[in-house]
C-alpha cells in the first residue's frame, strides 16, 4: 500500500475561459475579493440533459466573514481530506470507482495525471495502475469527443481521487447525453466491479422515467448522482438522483472556521436541490416527511457552491480553474465510498440512513422558502437539501 502526502497548490493559473454559456455570478462575502464568476459547463444545447456542472478560471475565492482565511484558494484535495476525516492514506486499495459520463474526453488521463501529482498523489502508471476508460459497451473504441462535456469527466475523476487516492478509476463514456445511454454506461460500470459509480449529469424528471430505473439498481454497487439545481427544481427533481435506489448528492458551502471543534464549518448551498419526485416513492430507510409516500432528495451531501469551489485541473479551461455544483458532491461522495470499500448486499441508501451518526450533521442554510420547512432548510437530522449530513469519516458508507 502507497502512503501519500497530499500537497497544497499554492496559486493558480487565471487564463481566459472560452466555450462556456455564462450564469449568474454569485454575490462574494461582505469584504471579500469575488470568486471566479461560475459558468455552465455544459454546450449552449445540452439535448436531454440537464446542465448541473459550473466550471470556472483560477484565482482566489472569498470566505464567509469571520472565517479563517489560511489557504483561502480553491479547496484541494487535503482540504477536502481535512475537512471530511478522510483516512485517505490507508484506505481504498483495490476498489474501482466509476465515473460516467457523455462523449470522449481524449485528454482525461492527461489532466488527471497532472491533478495527482500537483495534490501529491502517486501516478497512475505500469506499478499503480488507476486509471481506464471503455465505452458504454466496455471497449476501447470511444464515442465521438465533445470538449464541450469533456469537464464533466475530468473533474469527477479528479474529485473522486481526492477522497481516494487508491482507488482505481474508470471513466465510462457514453454514446451520448440521453438517460437510456447513462443507464447502459451505468450498467457496465456495475458489471466492471465498481464499488461506485457516478453519471455526472441528470435528465429532469419524466413520464416513462421508470423504464430506466432498474439500470440504477446494482447489488454491491452503490450509485451516486446529483441531486440537481434549486429548492423543486422547476417542480420536477432530477433522474437519476430521484430513483429510490440511487444516493442523491446535494451541495453545501464549506468553509475553514477555527472556532468549531472540526475546524470547519458547512452550511446548505443556496442553488443545491431539494424537494419531493412527481413519480418516485419513498424508500422504506427514509423518514417520512413533507413528501408523504413519494421519495424526497437529498440522500447526503458535500461541498458543491461555487463560492466554496474546489481545485480542478483541465485543459478546456486552460488549465487550472474551479468547478462547482452537485456533480461535484456526488463525485466526492462516490470516492468515500469507494475509500469505505463495503461488500455488502445491504443497499447503499439503507446503510447509509442508519449509520447518521458518522455524519456532520448541517444545521444551517436554506435553498428555498418553505417556512423553515426542512424541505428546504437545513434542520437536526434530515432535511431535503443536505439529506442526513456530510462525510465525517467512512462509517456511514
Amino acid at each position: 500500500m502507497r502512503i501519500h502526502r497530499m500537497t497544497t497548490l499554492g496559486g493558480v493559473v487565471a487564463m481566459l475561459l472560452t466555450a462556456l454559456t455564462p450564469l449568474t455570478s454569485f454575490a462574494p462575502a461582505a469584504s471579500a475579493a469575488a470568486p471566479p464568476a461560475a459558468n455552465a459547463a455544459c454546450p449552449e444545447d445540452p439535448g436531454q440533459a440537464t446542465c448541473l456542472l459550473r466550471a470556472a478560471i483560477g484565482g482566489d475565492r472569498p470566505l464567509p466573514n469571520g472565517a479563517d482565511t489560511t489557504g483561502g484558494g480553491p479547496l484541494t484535495a487535503k482540504d477536502l481530506q481535512e475537512a471530511y476525516r478522510l483516512p485517505a492514506d490507508w484506505l481504498g486499495g483495490g476498489q474501482i470507482v466509476a465515473i460516467v459520463s457523455p462523449y470522449d474526453n481524449v485528454a482525461a488521463e492527461d489532466e488527471l495525471a497532472e491533478y495527482r501529482k500537483v495534490n501529491g498523489m502517486p501516478p497512475c502508471d505500469a506499478d499503480f495502475p488507476c486509471f481506464r476508460k471503455v465505452n458504454q459497451r466496455g471497449g476501447d473504441t470511444p464515442p465521438a469527443p465533445s470538449p464541450a462535456w469533456s469537464l464533466h469527466s475530468t473533474i469527477g475523476l479528479e474529485v473522486a481521487a481526492a477522497a481516494c487516492p487508491n482507488c482505481k478509476l474508470l471513466l465510462v463514456q457514453a454514446d451520448d447525453e440521453s438517460l437510456a445511454s447513462m443507464a447502459a454506461a451505468v450498467d457496465q460500470a456495475a458489471a466492471q466491479g465498481a464499488t461506485a459509480v457516478v453519471p455526472m449529469w441528470g435528465v429532469a424528471e419524466h413520464e416513462g422515467q421508470g423504464a430506466q430505473a432498474a439500470h440504477f439498481d446494482h447489488a454491491r454497487t452503490a450509485v451516486v448522482a446529483p441531486s440537481g439545481m434549486g429548492f423543486n427544481s422547476g417542480g420536477r427533481q432530477t433522474v437519476p438522483a430521484a430513483y429510490p435506489s440511487v444516493i442523491a448528492a446535494g451541495g453545501t458551502q464549506l468553509y475553514r472556521d477555527p472556532a468549531t471543534a472540526r475546524g470547519w464549518n458547512e452550511s446548505v448551498w443556496r442553488d443545491t436541490a431539494s424537494g419531493c419526485s412527481m413519480y418516485e416513492l419513498r424508500p422504506a430507510w427514509q423518514p417520512r416527511g413533507a413528501c408523504g409516500t413519494r421519495r424526497t432528495v437529498a440522500d447526503v451531501s458535500a461541498v458543491a457552491s461555487a463560492d466554496t469551489p474546489v481545485q480542478v485541473y483541465s485543459s478546456h479551461l486552460g488549465g487550472w480553474g474551479t468547478a462547482a455544483g452537485t456533480p461535484v458532491a456526488a463525485a466526492f461522495i462516490a470516492g468515500v465510498y469507494g475509500l469505505a470499500g463495503t461488500d455488502s448486499a445491504i443497499p447503499a441508501g439503507k446503510r447509509l440512513y442508519a449509520a447518521s451518526r458518522y455524519l456532520n450533521d448541517v444545521t444551517a442554510g436554506s435553498n428555498g422558502a418553505c417556512g423553515g420547512g426542512g424541505i428546504c432548510t437545513a434542520v437536526r437530522g434530515y432535511d431535503g437539501p443536505s439529506g442526513m449530513g456530510t462525510p465525517n469519516g467512512t462509517g456511514a458508507f
